[in-house]
């Protein structure tokens, strides 16, 4: 008989099983019945000759239970009865099963919002076609940079349709548009038909769209941004929007879930050619990223080596630092590639989730292990009728299963729970004007985190029940029919474990929220050596700033405004090579292109020396302003005023870069030290800075000092910015709001490493309780014969605080030398962030300390409490 006959014979078999009992039960009484009769037929009575029967037959269910051994697919008879009996066991106390269940499903529902977040990101597949075969490409230089493509190159590549069989052009870029701040891209017109895309309204962007001579100023609109920025209008199609003051007419509105290629959701599309009107002269409207289909004919590896071999030839006649060494091949596939950089960052926040599951698990091995022992008479009992010790792991195996499964469906809801309060949380604190950086795709549930989360479950159940089923099966006949175990068996070692283990984990999270703790404080304290307070930066393009500043000035008086290249505290500082005077010594400086009313506009005071000129900003003359650290590191024993510093640019300018004309400057005033890029690295290390105007080529934004930094003046410089042109601004956020969103990550950090630390505490108090009230009973009598003896309360009760603290003290010892361990990881990654702060250690330690008390105080009182008679004649 096949396979498959068998198992549809069982499958029958199954559906008629009370049948089928009874039909056995009836067979073998009619076989008992007809051995009685001949042994009644021989002289016996009639209760002797069924005796006899039976002996003779060897039992009924004996019987009973060899015939269903014959059967096919018998052993799931076996397994339904575990079930049985495992579901009758757990019931019975709704309150062990209770707890359980939401122990285990309270640590599945962390990781599960942390697994939805990274398959949202990192797993799932964009809704594009055969989004496997869709890499972005560019290659690195010898100095381990990757090259930016120009318009020029990007052409080139996409003539070379022997190593891509398509090729798509973009160009990423953020501006208001409808008076919402929007991601958006500048694309090639092959853009949806190369990626399959379909639209929901109107019409995708077309081949001719992005023709040279064409009209092309149209725009497709994100799905979300129709719903969420236009209110789902539906007369959205032919309305007019600007791009940076251009006007471009909406045609289309993408399918729902797209969001574009990489992490960042772009929520418009415009034709590329747009961009030397969109740009308006600014330097990155010539620099563009390249992302091309694999041909079917041909391998990732084969592609690679093309491309290689093409990056090499088109570079071969440029300087050496610009030549191609090696290219780099991102996949497009999901939001963020699947790399070993990606899974190495995320690594840390894996692993302090996954803690919180052991922990969990830690605590409900010591309810299961201690149920147990309630239990080992009858694990006895069955061992020496017979049981195999196989068979008894199976039924403690399937009880442990039995809470895994509603586990598994409690975490699920927990994780949308949480994922929802998450959601909520950061809308509610992020600052106002950087909201569209947090933008969350959507999370739902798929089979890959449906997945996730059972056979999460399932190494639960491994975790939590095979140690103690284990256990509780080594054990000796005699003394476990008594009641009582063997030498050999210790289960106050495994329990201990498990709470060193507990204690371990919290202690290394504690001192992991501390350390945040302390780094945001320490950052928020920082000097910075510049005034944000009443500041607002306008980040315009070339086109419209001189026009915008002038109307500010008209029609807002008392205002003050500075132009800058790069706006401070907005990332670390470019960097360029400068040897001052006529040492031959290169040293990279960070440096900025600033007019000279930045310094009055953010307070930076100018200790030594003048400002620019009003002549010499205008030309981008041959002069600089230095920091005092820079001024100090160039000439320790020498006056800086009037000493030339040599510019050596040894690569050609980055994306956006903007550099000096002049190989030689020199330097006319020494400013105050400040802080221009993170918070977190203190005061810059060096800083340079070049003379511009509000006219200079290049400049990103305007600052401007008020008198208010109120919301009404953000309103009231936004409809400033927009009489020049309609959204021809692309932000305008003040700079207290810039500090704001640099110290954010750290506070989100905070409280996420807090949550972990406080329900990782929360876990390891409840284990130790539970572990102190169980071993409170089980020296019932040990504490009464003491008491019996003279022994007074305090001495029961310290006894019982000593054995909670020691292994506290154990795990806290533990949970300490693994923070050290891992403490190099990130250490000098920020002057602010100090991974050995000492406080931070002892809070972490003490903290633990005190909630073991406090979870050992109840029981170690119940204890003294214990009457010695009563103890006594329980025995």
């Amino acid at each position: 008989m096949s396979f498959f006959s068998r198992l549809a014979a069982f499958l029958h078999r199954l559906a008629r099983r009370h049948r089928s009992e009874v039909d056995l039960h009836d067979e073998l009484n009619s076989y008992v019945e007809e051995l009685s009769d001949a042994n009644i037929r021989q002289g016996m009575s009639g209760a002797e000759g069924r005796r006899a029967a039976l002996i003779e037959m060897g039992g009924v269910e004996q019987v009973k239970e060899a015939c269903r051994d014959t059967w096919s697919f018998g052993w799931l008879y076996s397994v339904a009865a575990d079930i049985q009996y495992g579901v009758r066991r757990l019931i019975r106390p709704p309150g062990f099963f209770i707890t359980v269940v939401a122990t285990i499903g309270l640590g599945l529902g962390l990781n599960t919002t942390l697994f939805t977040l990274f398959d949202a990101y990192v797993l799932r597949p964009l809704s594009i076609h055969d989004p496997g075969s869709i890499y972005e490409f560019t290659w690195r230089t010898k100095a381990g940079f990757g090259h930016v493509f120009t318009m020029p190159e990007a052409e080139a590549i996409s003539r070379q349709k022997r190593i891509f069989a398509d090729v798509l052009v973009t160009q990423q870029f953020l501006t208001r548009v409808g008076g919402n701040q929007l991601f958006g891209q500048l694309v090639s017109g092959n853009y949806f038909t190369m990626l399959g895309l379909g639209v929901e309204k109107g019409r995708p962007l077309l081949p001719q769209d992005a023709v040279f001579g064409a009209s092309g100023a149209v725009v497709v609109l994100g799905y979300d941004a129709w719903r969420n920025r236009f209110g789902a209008d539906p007369r959205i199609l032919g309305r007019k929007l600007y791009l940076r003051g251009y006007p471009v007419e909406v045609i289309g509105v993408a399918k729902p879930g797209f969001t574009g290629l990489g992490s960042l959701p772009t929520e418009f599309w415009a034709p590329l050619t747009l961009a030397p009107l969109v740009a308006g002269g600014r330097q990155d409207s010539a620099f563009v990223a390249v992302t091309g289909r694999l041909s079917a004919e041909q391998t990732i590896k084969q592609t690679s080596a093309a491309l290689e071999m093409w990056s090499k030839q088109i570079t071969a006649d440029r300087p050496e630092s610009e030549r191609a060494v090696g290219i780099v091949m991102i996949s497009r596939a999901t939001k963020i590639p699947l790399a070993p950089e990606v899974l190495a960052a995320m690594a840390p926040i894996f692993v302090a989730f996954a803690l919180i599951v052991f922990i969990a698990c830690a605590n409900v091995s010591n309810m299961v292990l201690a149920r147990a022992m309630a239990r080992q008479r009858e694990i006895g009992i069955r061992i020496s009728l017979g049981a195999l010790r196989s068979r008894l792991i199976r039924q403690l195996m399937t009880e442990s299963l039995l809470l895994a499964i509603p586990s598994a469906f409690v975490g699920l809801a927990i994780s949308k729970l949480t994922l929802l309060l998450a959601q909520r949380a950061v809308v509610a604190t992020v600052p106002a004007e950087y909201a569209f950086f947090f933008r969350l795709p959507e999370l739902s549930l798929d089979i890959r985190v449906f997945s996730f989360v059972i056979l999460a479950a399932l190494g639960s159940t491994l975790v939590f029940g095979l140690i103690p089923a284990i256990q509780v099966t080594r054990m000796n006949l005699t003394p476990a029919n008594r009641g009582d175990f063997g030498g050999r068996f210790r289960p106050s070692r495994l329990r201990n474990a498990l709470v060193v283990g507990q204690v371990t984990v919290c202690v290394l999270l504690l001192i992991c929220s501390a350390v945040v703790l302390r780094s945001q404080r320490n950052m928020s304290r920082q000097q910075l050596g510049l005034q944000t307070r009443g500041v607002f930066f306008i980040r315009v393009s070339d086109r419209f700033r001189p026009a915008v500043a002038e109307r500010i000035r008209r029609d807002l008086p008392g205002t003050a405004q500075a132009a800058v290249w790069r706006v401070p505290l907005h990332g670390r500082p470019r960097t360029i090579s400068v040897a001052p005077g006529d040492s031959s010594i290169k040293m990279h400086a960070g440096y900025n292109f600033v007019s000279p009313e930045y310094f009055s506009v953010l307070g930076i005071p100018i200790v030594a020396g003048r400002n620019f000129t009003l002549g010499e900003a205008q030309s981008e003359g041959p002069v600089v302003i230095l920091s005092k650290i820079t001024a100090r590191l160039f000439w320790p024993k020498l006056s800086p005023l009037g000493q030339s510093l040599r510019i050596a640019y040894d690569s050609p300018p980055g994306h956006g870069d903007k550099q000096s004309i002049y190989l030689t400057v020199t330097v006319v005033g020494i400013a105050g030290d400040a802080v221009t890029g993170y918070v977190g690295d203190g005061l810059d290390a060096t800083c340079i800075y070049f003379p511009t105007s509000l006219q200079g080529v290049g400049n990103g934004s305007l600052l401007v000092r008020t008198a208010s930094t109120t919301s009404s003046t953000n309103r009231l410089l936004t409809a400033t910015a927009d009489r020049v042109a309609p959204d021809a601004a692309d932000q305008i956020a003040p700079m207290d709001e810039v500090l704001a969103i640099q110290l954010y990550p750290f506070r989100l950090l905070f409280w996420i490493s807090a949550c972990l630390g406080g329900l990782a505490l929360l876990l390891a108090a409840s284990g130790i309780y539970g572990v102190m009230a169980y071993l409170v009973n089980q020296r019932a009598k040990e504490f009464g014969i003491r008491m019996a003896l003279g022994a007074t309360a305090g001495d029961i009760v310290l006894s019982v605080l000593s054995q909670s603290l020691r292994l506290t003290a154990w795990g806290a010892a533990a949970g300490v030398l693994m923070a050290v361990a891992i403490s190099p990881l990130f250490a000098h990654e920020l002057e602010a962030v100090n991974p050995y702060d000492g406080f931070a250690y002892i809070a972490g330690v003490l903290l633990a300390m005190a909630t073991a008390l406090a979870a050992s105080f109840f029981p170690s009182y119940r204890a003294a409490r214990i009457a010695p008679a009563t103890s006594l004649r329980c025995d």
